[in-house]
């Protein structure tokens, strides 16, 4: 969502050979090489940073956005987390790299055929009032957000993967029937469907934390500061809507001597401009929102670092409204992403040739975005279809995208005069990429783009309701396998905007959920993408692979981040 919702995950390998050996690579339990000098004896530690504007939900089990998440990380905390490493992400050498390692689980026990999952939990494990965190608290929120009647964006992520979990979700059964139990207040059994490569890192995912049953059912409000019991590290003790989110140290966390900000306030703002003018009036120690027109200034005088990220920006294109394939694809094809990435954006980002974001790996160790044809993805189809055309040049796209579009209009299925709404939410970045984007659109096909900048709130609502013609969005990945970017287009999908369907490609992604990691998996995925951008295809518009602006006040050192999206100042320090 606003980034959406992303340590690069171990690979299912790396994850199974940990837990095999019952140990890690980096504790996790003591801090790891944070810890030390937190600032006290200069007073209170109070870590002032802002990622984003208000968030639409906190609720662990609702949330979709990368900011929610990451407020999530911070007060929850699942069987599996994330922990620092001992190497930096960037020049800065504030900001460390991170791996999954234990949580609130402290073992696990896999069965041969890789089905069962059997977690025993830490013995010092409490809630923020005191009580003890059980096996039931995960049963009850991986049930609920399954259960259809939760309403959760996310209640697809244990779809095949966890038995029953997609009869729950398509009402075949009931929420009691998902695959996992508890057996005893301290250990949890969870059943496969069929082995899953990354489901050791969905273990930490933030949709995925435990909940108190007591707590939440029947309070709409339970997440109110007055409210909300966390089992994480930090705790919200305040929140002033659309200005700050206030959180402090959880004493009864099992690492609270080892915290490092005794507060972190978190600062609400979709003003970029405003964010930078804090940043530089000292009010923020950390940020990553602010004009992209500011990133070279800001690298050259040491405040800005750029972090990997495993990410896509794209264009929903509304299937409903927007409904000849052609017309879709000369939309897609038209673009001049070299231009946005070197002349809008300049955050060293990559211009996208498909979907699925640079840094996903297959089987091999692959980049994914590399393996279906020099190309990628997103020409490929089109190349063997057309190949009259050099769709390796911008040029020979946007003859293609002409005559695709001309056909389109001249065999009835699309009126020339027709006005397409591009929306997008408040955000300078947001505006400048719409505004090069119709500008292309209308100097290559004539098409005709009103853009509509939206409220985040307002914003969401038209992706919900489908009232769109093309939408913004960017998908950070929530685990290194390419099926967390091609299940979006499933039909039925809660994050199918566009309303895309097509069986072939739900049979695809099907067949890859249900097999593990292999050379015949791989090539499943990789058709699967290719169809998404063949012909009666093109529901969405990559425009680039993320990379991450941050900027970081001197003095602040030992945060980690993940690729997938996540910043966490937990064990931060203060000179």
């Amino acid at each position: 969502m606003k980034k959406k919702l992303v340590s690069i995950l171990l690979v299912a390998a790396m994850v199974l050979a940990l837990v095999a050996c019952g140990g890690n690579t980096n504790t996790g339990n003591n801090g790891g090489n944070n810890g030390g000098d937190t600032g006290k004896d200069k007073g209170p530690f109070i870590l002032n940073a802002c990622i984003a504007s208000e968030p639409e939900t906190i609720d662990p089990g609702l949330i979709s956005s990368v900011d929610g998440s990451t407020y999530t990380q911070h007060q929850f905390e699942g069987l599996m987390k994330y922990v620092p490493t001992s190497e930096y992400s960037d020049e800065s050498k504030q900001m460390y790299n991170s791996d999954i390692d234990f949580g609130q689980a402290k073992e696990v026990k896999i069965s041969d055929d890789e089905m069962v999952y059997t977690f025993t939990l830490r013995d010092d494990i409490y809630w923020s009032d005191g009580v003890e965190v059980t096996a039931n608290d995960f049963v009850y929120a991986w049930r609920r957000i399954v259960d259809p009647a939760t309403a959760s964006d996310y209640g697809y992520i244990l779809d095949n993967i966890v038995l029953n979990a997609a009869a729950i979700q398509a009402g075949d059964k009931d929420k009691s029937e998902l695959g996992i139990k508890a057996i005893d207040e301290k250990t949890l059994e969870i059943t496969l469907e069929s082995p899953c490569a990354y489901f050791m890192s969905l273990c930490g995912f933030a949709s995925l934390m435990p909940l108190r049953e007591d707590v939440v059912e029947g309070n709409d409000n339970w997440t109110d500061p007055a409210n909300i019991v966390v089992n994480g590290p930090y705790k919200i003790v305040e929140w002033v809507h659309d200005s700050y989110i206030l959180m402090e140290k959880n004493e009864k966390y099992y690492d609270y001597d080892n915290l490092g900000p005794d507060q972190i306030k978190w600062g609400l703002s979709d003003s970029e401009t405003a964010i930078l003018s804090s940043y530089q009036a000292g009010e923020f120690d950390f940020i990553e929102s602010f004009p992209s027109d500011m990133i070279e200034s800001l690298k050259a005088s040491g405040d800005c670092f750029i972090d990997p990220y495993i990410g896509t920006y794209y264009l929903y294109i509304n299937c409903s409204i927007v409904t000849d394939w052609r017309v879709r694809a000369a939309m897609v094809l038209s673009i001049d992403r070299e231009n946005i990435v070197e002349n809008v954006t300049q955050g060293g980002q990559t211009p996208a040739t498909g979907l699925v974001a640079k840094g996903i790996t297959d089987s091999t160790g692959k980049d994914f975005s590399e393996g279906i044809s020099e190309l990628g993805a997103m020409y490929s189809a089109m190349q063997k279809a057309y190949p009259a055309f050099d769709l390796s040049t911008y040029s020979g796209r946007c003859a293609l995208a002409k005559e695709l579009y001309d056909s389109a209009i001249a065999d009835g299925k699309w009126n020339a005069d027709t006005t397409v709404v591009y929306n997008f939410n408040t955000s300078e970045a947001h505006k400048a990429i719409a505004e090069a984007v119709g500008s292309d659109w209308q100097t290559v096909l004539g098409l005709n783009i009103a853009l509509q900048n939206q409220e985040w709130n307002t914003y969401t609502t038209g992706l919900g309701e489908h009232t769109f013609g093309v939408a913004r969005l960017g998908w950070i990945a929530d685990y290194n396998d390419a099926l967390t970017y091609l299940e979006l287009f499933t039909t039925g999908n809660p994050y199918n905007y566009g309303l895309y369907s097509d069986s072939k490609f739900d049979a695809d992604v099907l067949a890859a959920k249900s097999k593990a990691a292999s050379a015949e998996r791989d090539a499943i995925l990789y058709q699967a993408e290719e169809e998404l951008f063949g012909e009666n295809g093109f529901p969405v518009c990559p425009i680039y692979y993320y990379t991450r602006a941050f900027c970081i006040a001197d003095g602040i050192e030992n945060c980690f981040q993940t690729p997938l999206g996540y910043y966490f100042f937990t064990y931060a320090t203060r000179k």
